[in-house]
């Protein structure tokens, strides 16, 4: 498992979506990877070993944030996710996103606001075989809680064709890297259903979501770990710079 440099390269805001700044990628995580020659191991190792620093580090961010803190995170989300639609979306669509636990990036008011200026939105929850189904999200309704903590709508299930047929793809995850590679909670669930999106889909229409720091130069991954054009946190959105892989 290698360590990248301590100096990180400035990363490049979106041409479509100025942000008047860069943003310097964070530097700390491995970066053994299939391209690399590195073994499915090795890889698998350093995912869990990146997993295992994100997760607590967002419970901690969490607290130390405070109140006013939290609130000032979910404005800068908010704003960002309703400029990114309203870029995206010039009338009412579908919106395939989730329910974020507490630790995660606060998106909820942001989908309610989306809600109200009618936008539909779908969430996901699973079902056996690692499989996601995607049902109607409604502010109003309470809905009851998985084991994971995240409310989970009852209603009408669709299969993954619902987010595939989406207008707007609001993605979560623990890390991206400046290839766009996506580090997620290591089900698989979202590996599976992005490479059903054609090219448009995934460029056009397609948003990861983490914070700030959890964007780095580099992270472990494997060919088959899903890649994402453009990433938003609480600092904007930012394009990535996907390699192109041989094709075997």
């Amino acid at each position: 498992m290698t360590q990248t440099s301590s100096s990180p390269p400035p990363y490049k805001t979106s041409p479509t979506i100025p942000m008047g700044h860069t943003m310097p990628l964070n530097t700390t995580a491995a970066t053994s990877n299939s391209d690399a020659g590195a073994s499915a191991d090795d890889i698998a190792l350093d995912k869990d070993i990146l997993r295992s620093q994100i997760r607590p580090h967002r419970l901690t961010a969490r607290s130390h944030r405070g109140e006013q803190g939290q609130q000032r995170m979910t404005n800068l989300f908010t704003r960002h996710i309703l400029e990114a639609i309203a870029q995206r979306l010039h009338s009412p669509g579908t919106i395939a996103a989730y329910l974020p636990t507490k630790s995660e990036p606060p998106i909820i008011e942001a989908l309610t606001r989306l809600h109200k200026d009618g936008h539909r939105i779908l969430v996901p929850v699973v079902r056996p075989g690692r499989k996601l189904a995607w049902v109607h999200w409604d502010p109003a309704v309470e809905h009851p809680l998985s084991p994971m903590g995240i409310p989970e709508p009852e209603g009408e299930e669709q299969d993954e064709q619902a987010f595939v047929n989406a207008d707007v793809r609001l993605i979560p995850a623990l890390a991206f890297d400046a290839g766009g590679h996506r580090l997620g909670q290591g089900g698989g669930y979202y590996d599976r259903i992005i490479p059903l999106l054609s090219a448009q889909q995934l460029q056009e229409q397609s948003i990861g979501v983490v914070f700030a720091d959890e964007m780095y130069e580099a992270i472990p991954y494997d060919r088959w770990d899903a890649i994402l054009p453009a990433i938003l946190t609480e600092e904007g959105i930012f394009r990535t710079h996907p390699h192109t892989h041989p094709q075997g």
